[in-house]
């Protein structure tokens, strides 16, 4: 049974394409497609005239919502369809054309506006769509023509008398400005409420129109561009406000007004996905972070908008809170070479250190300095300035701090001269490995480090190829724009990631021994191969002290909190890697430490002496000055002699005296009529004398 269409089915077709083309002109696809939808179920069938027609009508109203989409191939078989149904219409033909001209066919394009223009009753719209098909083309009087033809018809809308101007030989300046103009009256009507609502919506549409259109003629530099991308934003021209933003900062980057909407819009473009467009927000964001410019905007503002005075010392507090919004938005997989959170530490971190040195000079000169991160100076494409820079400060500041020390030697009352972060290191590949290592996260550091390469030198290098790009890379001056001042920059890239390494390792091993429970052999691992690195940099001896300087310091620090066995694990520890010429401070304080466990543990009535005497001994190898441990050896070799001859170790007991007498003897050379190793020393004989008349049981 085949289902008859009405009358009424038909006229709510018709009221349905009514509606889906009503929708179109707002902007609302979803609705217009639920329209056309619900216009083809209603016009059934399509062999009679209504039923055709309406269907035409639908499916035509259907591709113009795929065209709006950016779907060309499906709008295409609509408007084919369309034409099928209705091969005398021009609306299906016009419409070809203009999908036809999307996808830049500009010969098919012209012919189907040809078709619909030949029609009994042609579209309203093809003589204006076929010159701009001329034009595209480069047929300028062709598409006069047209234009001339449609003017005569009626009115020309505003894009159709730009082309027209343009043609006609006006200047593109002077287009744009009228285009421009054009934009701000139809923005004009929505200024007191914002323009919401779908007449609203189709206002910043129209201006968003006008002005890509004025930018396709006259890019710029325009002023008050964040108005303009405001503008696009709203109306749906996102991308376009992006491009704008960027031509913009490219003109004045030390802007911060510019900068803040560009990094506004890159923010919250939601739908890009590709990790340069993010690297880009990063290092917008960056940019503000540490101007002092932008910071007082955002103080004045809050003060005018609160009636109150918002003092310059929230700053700090704003800017935290800013940069924990910013890490929120941040998606965690953005398809970039570094994870952006920490992209955004290091680019925070490098503008930062450029706003301490007063930032990076504008070219010229002239205008206010830049305050930003690497990945900026890259976009602006003045890597190699900003690499002339960093060498010039970098020769400045050891100048200012060789003089520094040197009145520090003359006069004790000047300071020190005070640490300094790199700027090379900073605006560098390095400057991951040296973020990771400020906030104690050294193995992932040294990861980093293993891989300094762009991704081309990666894939054209493959495994143990050298960690920095090649000598002809073009994009090491881009990742690297701190080293881009230096002659042999490749090399002093790969020295430097060296270094970092060294103090990564050297920072592992120190965790290993100052944990909760520390492990020895892994801390004694990583500072051998830390002083093997050490070598191949020529830092050796410097390796050497900075081992030793870390060990006695923890060592110190478990004696004085009475962890003496955690102490001479350290010192032992440390000393089995370290070369004779940093043995003596080690051996210094081990010689302390075993001495005072030694003593603790004799002081133990319970406690066996054999552990102390063993101590003693070690501690009077190490120091043979250190009185109270050669006179605590020979006080305990004596209970360790009666112990044993108590034990029936007669032979012990007699080989444990001759020992202390030795050991005394000793001393005494060292220490001449001290009384307390005299009597020691008379005591021991005298016991040793007492033993020797004893008869050995296991010798009879």
């Amino acid at each position: 049974m085949t289902t008859q269409t009405t009358e009424e089915d038909l006229s709510q077709a018709e009221e349905a394409c009514a509606e889906g083309e009503s929708a179109l002109e707002r902007g609302d696809t979803a609705a217009a497609e639920k329209c056309f939808t619900r216009a083809l179920e209603l016009a059934g069938a399509e062999d009679r005239e209504g039923g055709t027609r309406l269907a035409a009508r639908a499916r035509t109203g259907a591709g113009r919502v795929r065209l709006a989409r950016g779907e060309i191939e499906g709008a295409e078989t609509e408007f084919e369809r369309a034409h099928a149904l209705r091969p005398s219409a021009a609306g299906p033909l016009h419409w070809l054309g203009c999908a036809a001209a999307h996808r830049g066919d500009l010969s098919t394009a012209e012919r189907h506006l040809t078709a619909s223009l030949a029609c009994a009753v042609p579209h309203g719209r093809s003589l204006v769509q076929r010159a701009y098909v001329h034009a595209r083309a480069g047929n300028a009087d062709a598409a006069l023509d047209d234009l001339r033809t449609a003017a005569s018809a009626g009115p020309l809308d505003d894009e159709a008398r730009w082309l027209h101007a343009t043609l006609s030989g006006r200047s593109a300046r002077e287009v744009a400005l009228r285009l421009r103009r054009a934009a701000l009256d139809a923005l004009t009507p929505l200024a007191p409420h914002g323009g919401f609502g779908a007449e609203g919506d189709n206002g910043w549409r129209r201006a968003a129109d006008l002005i890509d259109a004025a930018r396709g003629i006259d890019p710029g530099p325009w002023t008050s561009p964040s108005l303009y991308a405001v503008a696009l934003v709203r109306g749906g021209r996102r991308k376009a406000a992006v491009a704008l933003l960027d031509d913009a900062v490219r003109g004045d980057p030390a802007d911060h007004r510019v900068t803040h909407s560009l990094a506004v819009a890159l923010l919250n473009s939601g739908t890009h996905t590709e990790g340069s467009r993010w690297e880009r927000c990063v290092a917008a964001w960056a940019a503000l972070l540490h101007d002092a410019a932008f910071w007082a905007h955002v103080l004045a503002s809050a003060s005018r908008r609160y009636g109150v005075t918002v003092e310059p010392s929230l700053v700090p507090v704003l800017r935290a809170g800013l940069r924990e919004v910013l890490e929120r938005h941040l998606p965690d997989d953005a398809g970039t070479r570094v994870a952006l959170g920490p992209l955004l530490q290091r680019e925070a971190d490098a503008a930062k250190l450029l706003a301490a040195v007063g930032g990076f000079p504008t070219s010229g000169g002239g205008g206010p300095p830049l305050f930003c991160g690497p990945l900026r100076i890259a976009e602006l494409g003045r890597s190699a300035e900003f690499g002339a820079f960093a060498a010039a400060w970098e020769r400045s500041f050891a100048d200012a701090r060789a003089a520094q020390a040197s009145a520090y030697t003359e006069s004790t009352d000047t300071a020190p001269p005070a640490a300094h972060t790199s700027l090379t290191y900073a605006f560098s590949e390095l400057g991951f490995a040296q973020l990771l290592l400020g906030h104690d996260k050294a193995a992932d550091a040294l990861a980093a480090l293993s891989e300094l390469r762009c991704p081309g030198c990666r894939a054209r290098g493959g495994p143990g190829a050298a960690a920095v790009c090649e000598p002809a890379c073009g994009r090491f001056d881009e990742l690297n724009p701190g080293y881009a001042g230096i002659p042999d920059k490749h090399l002093r890239l790969s020295l430097d990631a060296r270094g970092l390494a060294l103090e990564a390792r050297l920072s592992m091993g120190r965790a290993e021994m100052t944990s909760a429970r520390p492990d020895f052999g892994a801390a004694a691992a990583y500072w051998r191969r830390a002083l093997v690195h050490s070598r191949e940099i020529d830092r050796y001896r410097e390796t050497q002290t900075a081992i030793v300087d870390m060990a006695l310091g923890a060592a110190r620090d478990a004696h004085r909190d009475g962890r003496l066995s955690l102490a001479v694990s350290t010192l032992d520890a440390t000393r089995s890697v370290i070369g004779a010429n940093e043995r003596g401070r080690l051996e210094g304080q081990l010689a302390r430490v075993l001495a005072d466990r030694g003593i603790s543990v004799a002081n133990d009535e319970e406690a066996l002496l054999d552990r102390p005497a063993a101590d003693l001994r070690r501690s009077v190898a190490f120091n043979p000055h250190l009185l109270r441990a050669q006179v605590s050896l020979g006080i305990v070799l004596r209970g360790l002699a009666a112990a044993r001859w108590s034990s029936g170790s007669l032979s012990g007991a007699r080989d444990t005296l001759r020992e202390a007498v030795d050991q005394l003897t000793a001393a005494l050379v060292l220490f001449p009529d001290d009384p307390d190793l005299e009597e020691q020393r008379e005591a021991a004989v005298a016991d040793l004398d007492h033993v020797m008349w004893q008869p050995d049981e296991s010798e009879q």
